[in-house]
């Protein structure tokens, strides 16, 4: 786990990734989750004020599950033959996107 009291707050998860909890209370969160082939693979953001950003491969199968009260949850990833990763995304204020890695 992983927390960041006050301020923004950038992860990149390790190769090979299986489960994350990452947790900001005042702040931004931007993750970067490379490929994995953990089986069962997900992160779980935990977010009171601000946006969380969720970076996954390309072709990435996404499951998104938890609440956002005060914002908005998008799903920007083409599915296709990649990892499957469950994101629990949890927000008061702010929104919650994952979308796919540039690289």
């Amino acid at each position: 786990m992983d927390f960041a009291l006050v301020g923004g707050r950038q992860f990149t998860l390790q190769q090979g990734w299986g489960h994350e909890v990452l947790a900001s209370v005042l702040g931004g969160t931007r993750v970067k989750a490379p490929a994995t082939t953990f089986p069962g693979a997900s992160i779980t953001v935990v977010t009171v004020v601000g946006a969380t950003d969720i970076q996954v491969p390309s072709g990435s199968r996404i499951r998104l599950r938890g609440f956002t009260l005060f914002g908005g949850r998008k799903i920007d990833v083409r599915s296709s033959d990649g990892p499957e990763i469950t994101v629990r995304a949890f927000s008061l204020f702010g929104s919650v996107t994952v979308n796919e890695s540039l690289d």
